[in-house]
């Protein structure tokens, strides 16, 4: 990919540049009125979110994180699709590998829009579709969007086509790793009086009474979502809102000490630094398709 040529075309000197990201990956870096961001064209991933009056990122990435073609960066947000989570229920479709988490995050992405808007925003437009090599490991037809729009906020809005002749179901998520001073002091507000499936439980369903508090190995999907959620952060003095639409489940994930001393591609003292609350759809809640639709996915995150 030739980075000179998308400066080129973007031809917004300084605030909307083509730029070698680790690992050589390309990435958009944006640095307009309201804020900054770099997004890597490799996985479609929204690396770095900063509005100007912010001292901190809204983003955790780890800094053993692989940037890498073939692997998944650890941070940002991650795109989850067209499955959540392994892919066991798809082996009657295909012997192809499934890599957890479907495969686009592993994906090189192509630029449709890269431009700055009459009231300062940046709007940028990602997009993926079906190829040959898709269809062995997911034999379906597919157009997926991701608009991306850096202000005050950030937003996030993943679209997918149905552009083949019949109908498939997904499950997804925005996978966002959200930064934070120290997690065992972060409160979550939002999900009191849901239920929840616990992944470490062997998905035993479990109540959630009052906020969310990390403490220990943390790995839950929860339904009955009221689509708004409050991370407050006494560490670094902030409280980041955020609001969804076109989900029916909010995952809350953190590896704790014990997975982050498993786990490669983070540092063992990672899991103080990082939540992850995901916009998803999953564990039974799968999204339908029909050939000619479309579903939406929306998040909004903005410091309250």
């Amino acid at each position: 990919m030739n980075i000179q040529q998308l400066n080129t075309d973007f031809g917004i000197e300084n605030q909307i540049l083509c730029v070698a990201g680790k690992g050589g990956l390309p990435c958009i870096q944006v640095n307009n009125a309201k804020a900054s961001a770099l997004i890597s064209i490799y996985a479609g991933q929204v690396l770095s979110f900063k509005p100007v009056n912010q001292t901190e990122d809204f983003m955790f990435i780890s800094e053993n994180a692989y940037f890498a073609e073939g692997k998944a960066a650890k941070g940002g947000v991650p795109i989850c699709w067209p499955w959540f989570g392994a892919a066991t229920e798809l082996d009657h479709i295909t012997q192809e590998k499934k890599p957890d988490h479907g495969f686009v995050r592993t994906r090189f992405w192509s630029v449709v829009t890269a431009e700055m808007l009459d009231n300062g925003d940046t709007k940028i437009v990602l997009e993926i579709s079906d190829t040959e090599e898709t269809r062995k490991i997911w034999p379906y037809s597919f157009n997926l969007i991701l608009e991306i729009l850096i202000s005050d906020s950030l937003t996030l809005q993943l679209t997918t086509r149905n552009t083949g002749k019949q109908p498939f179901s997904i499950t997804e998520a925005l996978h966002t790793y959200l930064n934070v001073g120290d997690v065992t002091q972060v409160e979550v507000l939002g999900l009191e009086n849901t239920e929840y499936l616990d992944k470490n439980s062997g998905f035993a369903k479990a109540y959630q009474a009052g906020v969310v508090k990390i403490f220990e190995p943390t790995d839950r999907i929860h339904s009955a979502i009221t689509h708004q959620l409050i991370l407050a952060d006494p560490d670094f003095n902030r409280k980041i809102k955020i609001s969804s639409s076109g989900n029916q489940n909010v995952v809350v994930w953190n590896p704790w000490i014990e997975g982050a001393t498993t786990v490669q591609d983070l540092d063992k003292d990672d899991y103080k630094r990082f939540i992850c609350l995901e916009v998803a759809n999953a564990a039974g809640h799968d999204v339908e398709i029909k050939p000619n639709c479309e579903s939406r996915l929306k998040a909004n995150y903005s410091v309250i």
